[in-house]
């Protein structure tokens, strides 16, 4: 529902909502001007973000130089260039359906080429009646664009039914206090158009081939053999190696991104992850929950927390999955020597975080607070006292602290004006939510007491974490069912950070078109082997009148199947290789080239297609000699 925007100010309990010129909870929306062009937009309203910043209060980031950003509307707040993680996911999903698409038309390709012998009777009599090499190629590739569009669009309707009901049962398992999930997924006209016009490309591009080679036909040629010529076997073991390649490397990519989400939830986290729960509070926006309100509401919560049974601590702090802020530190060495600065994350906690989280303190104690003020010391994690201070022991150590007030800054804007603390302690490392691991580097604050209400409750179980959150969630209904609690455990928001999710989506994707890959390739290794049979029949005739046994005849038809499927592992694997060398920053604790998902994939994917060759070459065990002379 919408209501008008002068209601804000009632709304949020708050008499300058519309006036404060630090209020950014509102984007602007405009139609252009008939004429008029985005660039044209953006520099007008550049000229008034120039009058505007006088307006707002030096000291903000609202007067900081800026620009204004026009985009075409979009659900998204920003342009989808200024989503660069979002641009790489839709690159790798397109580049994924690409492949799909291209072991697709490979597949297509191998089976015309093993078709072709059939048809040369057909082509043979239309060139002896007239008809010309260009006319055959016409035929051919308009055979080729019928199937096609044919395939697109029975695709595009396919691929909308699937869309719908993903979006139905994706949001109907989706929480209810979440809201409601709504994505038009309705294709348009230029959907349509771009579908049928990547078809009707794909059939001219990979039909041509199979067109140039059947229209090789000579009328002289013998028709008493039926036997493959060298030209279109090697192409249709280019094609099958090609489809072999390109699913093993969505499978392999698959495998890696498969095993890294399981391998973000299974690694050392350096703290209790399964037996604490975090518990966000958000307050209503009235008068009685101002900043005092809230503060003696987390206050008195904490204490009814701390009596309940199976409670062993409670604590203020955000945990370890939260993407904490950066700031310039400068260390100061022996005698107050200026050392090297480096950016390191910090966070607000209390003394007792350590032994709630249970964090080991490898050297040194934690910080203590005095009349609720917290004192100018900090405890900074092992990889930040190796960065900081390598070789040294970093108890009694200075350091000074550019901006600590939680807001994003540019490096240029980081000074060293803050205030000066002595390092009291060493944490043992704890695992972010960064894939390159450099939020573990932490400096560990004083949770100042105003800012006690902005952090949610950390509450340390002996046992059943989930029983303890159903507990507490029910206790804060009881103090004020106005006040919505979000109770989570940690082993939980793992789950919901960058690394589990990017890999988990990553894999599904990736496993989803690698296994399309597969059973496409698997058509085309079984499709290509039995017309490879049903042409050599004849010269396995021959080879058996001599004297092969059979059990010869379906070792060489497999050592034949299998040599493209070799060429084509191998290619995968090296592809694979740089595949995997891309994905690298999306691959949480794995070696790029791991050799798990290398050689396990490439080994199933071998047996599995040489079991797909099997069937029709075991075909050759009972031809008659007899009848194998006389075919055709």
């Amino acid at each position: 529902f919408w209501l008008p925007l002068e209601t804000g100010p009632q709304v949020h309990f708050d008499p300058g909502w519309l006036t404060d010129r630090e209020n950014e909870h509102y984007r602007l929306f405009a139609r252009l001007a008939p004429g008029e062009t985005i660039e044209h937009a953006q520099a007008e309203m550049n000229v008034a973000l120039n009058r505007l910043r006088a307006l707002h209060d030096p000291h903000s980031d609202s007067a900081k130089p800026a620009s204004a950003i026009v985009s075409p509307g979009s659900p998204f707040p920003l342009p989808l260039r200024m989503y660069p993680g979002l641009r790489f996911a839709i690159l790798l999903i397109f580049c994924a359906g690409a492949m799909v698409l291209l072991v697709a038309c490979a597949n297509v390709d191998s089976l015309q080429l093993a078709r072709a012998d059939s048809r040369q009777n057909e082509l043979r009599t239309r060139l002896s009646l007239g008809a010309s090499r260009a006319r055959i190629i016409r035929q051919l590739l308009t055979e080729s664009a019928v199937v096609g569009l044919l395939a697109g669009v029975v695709a595009f309707f396919c691929t909308w039914v699937f869309l719908k009901a993903t979006v139905f049962y994706g949001a109907r398992a989706l929480p209810e206090e979440g809201g409601t999930f709504i994505l038009d997924v309705t294709p348009d006209l230029r959907t349509l158009l771009f579908v049928l016009c990547i078809s009707l490309l794909a059939s001219f591009l990979f039909g041509l081939v199979p067109a140039l080679e059947n229209s090789r036909i000579s009328l002289a040629s013998s028709q008493r053999s039926s036997t493959s010529g060298a030209r279109t076997r090697r192409l249709q073991n280019a094609l099958v190696a090609s489809q072999v390649a390109l699913s093993l490397v969505l499978l392999i990519t698959g495998s890696m991104l498969l095993r890294s989400a399981l391998h973000s939830l299974e690694l050392d986290t350096g703290y209790e992850a399964r037996r604490v729960v975090n518990l966000a509070l958000q307050f209503p926006e009235t008068l009685k929950y101002k900043a005092e309100g809230q503060r003696a509401f987390v206050q008195e919560l904490r204490r009814r927390l701390e009596a309940l049974p199976g409670v062993i601590g409670v604590t203020s702090g955000r945990p370890p999955t939260y993407l904490s802020s950066q700031t310039a530190v400068y260390p100061f060495g022996s005698n107050d020597r200026r050392l090297a600065t480096s950016f390191l994350h910090y966070t607000y906690v209390e003394p007792n975080y350590f032994e709630v989280l249970n964090i080991p303190l490898l050297v040194g104690h934690t910080f203590h607070a005095i009349s609720g003020q917290p004192e100018n010391t900090v405890v900074v994690s092992k990889s930040a006292a190796e960065q900081l201070w390598p070789s040294e022991n970093p108890i009694g150590h200075r350091l000074r602290l550019a901006a600590i007030d939680e807001k994003h800054h540019s490096n240029s804007e980081l000074a060293a004006n803050g205030p000066t603390y002595q390092v009291v302690g060493v944490a043992g490392n704890t695992r972010g939510v960064d894939f390159d691991g450099s939020d573990s580097k932490q400096v560990y604050l004083p949770l100042p007491q105003d800012l006690l209400a902005s952090r949610p409750i950390l509450i340390r179980a002996h046992t059943d974490a989930v029983h303890l959150k159903k507990v507490v969630e029910l206790l804060v209904s009881s103090l004020d069912p106005d006040v919505m609690p979000t109770g989570s455990t940690l082993q939980e928001l793992l789950r919901d950070t960058a690394p589990f999710i990017t890999s988990s989506l990553g894999a599904a994707i990736a496993s989803i078109v690698g296994f399309a890959g597969l059973v496409l390739s698997l058509m085309g290794i079984y499709g290509t082997v039995s017309y490879i049979v049903a042409l050599r029949t004849r010269e396995v005739g021959i080879r058996i009148a001599v004297g092969a046994q059979k059990t010869d005849i379906l070792r060489l038809i497999l050592g034949q199947s299998a040599r493209p499927v070799l060429a084509g592992i191998g290619a995968g694997i090296v592809l694979g290789a740089g595949a995997s060398f891309v994905l690298r920053s999306v691959l949480y604790g794995l070696n790029p080239v791991d050799p798990l998902a290398f050689g396990g994939t490439s080994a199933a994917f071998l047996a599995i297609a040489l079991a797909a060759a099997y069937p029709p070459s075991r075909r050759v065990m009972r031809i008659d000699p007899v009848v194998a002379l006389r075919y055709e």
